[in-house]
C-alpha cells in the first residue's frame, strides 16, 4: 500500500501541470525551483569540476561506489540545482562519490551533444579511476541518456561501467507505444503530447528510431548489470518493459523494479515521500552488490 504521503505530492503535482507553451527558459527555472526547495542529505561534500571539459558537481560521502549520474529532463531542462538532492542521496546511501553531469542542452544543442558530453565526461572517469570502472546512472531522459552512453562505450572500445541504473529511462522517442493511452488519466507528468514536445527539440529533424536517441532500438549485447526502476502508472511504461524484454534477449543481468502507484521520476520527491527514500536505497544495495 502506498504511503499517506503520495497524495500530497500527487496534489502538489497535479496543481502545477506542465505547460506546453511555456519557453525552455520557463520551464528550466521551474524544475530548477524543486532542487531549491529540496537540500541534499547531511553528509555530503560537494564540488565543482569537469569531466573531459564538461561542467559537474562531485557530490561524496565515502569510498564507496563511483556514479556518473545523468539528470532528466527531456534533454531541454534539468541540471545539477535540480537533482542535487537525488544524487546526493544517491551518494549517501551508496556510502560512495557521484558525479553529477551538466551536459549541453536542446534546443540550442540538440542530439548527439548531450551523448557526446556525457561519453567525454565517461572516457575521463574512466582514465581517473582505472583499473576501476564507475556505473552510470540517470532518471527519464538521463535514462535513456544511461543506455545510450553504455552503448557507445561498447562500440568505441572503452572499458564498460560497473552497471547501469535507469529510473523510469525514457528510451524511445516515439509515442506509438500504447501505454500512452491506457495509462494518460494516471500520470501527473507524462504524456503523448509532453514526450513530443521534447522529442523535436532534441532531434531536430533526425528519426525517432535514431539507435542512441532512442536505444530500444539499440544493439543492447555486452551492456553491465542493469537495475531499472519504472512506475506502473507512468506512459513510458510499455516502452520501459519493452526495454528490460530486449536486454535480456540480448543476454544482459537486467532487473526490473516495477512500483506499485508511483509516478514517473517520484525519486524527486524523497524528502516528502518514504517510496523515493525506499526506490534510492534499492539503488544503493543494487550498487553494493557484486556482479
Amino acid at each position: 500500500m502506498a504511503s499517506p504521503e503520495l497524495d500530497a505530492v500527487l496534489g502538489l503535482l497535479r496543481k502545477h501541470p506542465f505547460q506546453l507553451d511555456a519557453g525552455e527558459e520557463e520551464l528550466r527555472v521551474g524544475l530548477d525551483r524543486l532542487g531549491k526547495a529540496f537540500a541534499p542529505p547531511d553528509g555530503i561534500t560537494r564540488e565543482a569540476v569537469t569531466l573531459g571539459g564538461v561542467p559537474a558537481e562531485r557530490l561524496t560521502a565515502g569510498s564507496g561506489p563511483a556514479v556518473l549520474y545523468l539528470h532528466g529532463g527531456g534533454y531541454a531542462v534539468g541540471s545539477p540545482q535540480s537533482h542535487r538532492h537525488l544524487s546526493g542521496l544517491v551518494a549517501k546511501e551508496t556510502g560512495g562519490t557521484v558525479w553529477l553531469l551538466d551536459y549541453r542542452r536542446a534546443p540550442e544543442s540538440p542530439f548527439p551533444a548531450a551523448l557526446d558530453d556525457a561519453t567525454a565526461a565517461y572516457r575521463d572517469l574512466v582514465a581517473q579511476l582505472a583499473p576501476r570502472t564507475p556505473a552510470i546512472a540517470g532518471d527519464s531522459a538521463g535514462g535513456g541518456l544511461t543506455f545510450a552512453l553504455a552503448v557507445r562505450a561498447r562500440d568505441e572500445g572503452l572499458p564498460a561501467p560497473s552497471a547501469l541504473v535507469a529510473i523510469s529511462p525514457w528510451v524511445n522517442l516515439g509515442t506509438e507505444s500504447e501505454s500512452y493511452d491506457l495509462l494518460a488519466r494516471f500520470d501527473p507528468l507524462t504524456s503523448r503530447d509532453i514526450a513530443a514536445y521534447f522529442a523535436k527539440r532534441y532531434l531536430a529533424g533526425k528519426s525517432t528510431r535514431e539507435p542512441l536517441a532512442s536505444p530500444l532500438f539499440a544493439r543492447l549485447d555486452g551492456l553491465p548489470r542493469t537495475l531499472i526502476q519504472v512506475a506502473d502508472r507512468e506512459c513510458f511504461l510499455g516502452d520501459v518493459v519493452g526495454m528490460h524484454q530486449r536486454l535480456l534477449a540480448a543476454g544482459v543481468d537486467s532487473e526490473l523494479a516495477v512500483w506499485k502507484e508511483m509516478f514517473h521520476v517520484w525519486h524527486l520527491y524523497w524528502p516528502m515521500l518514504p517510496e523515493g527514500r525506499s526506490a534510492v536505497a534499492e539503488i544503493a544495495r543494487f550498487l553494493a552488490a557484486k556482479a
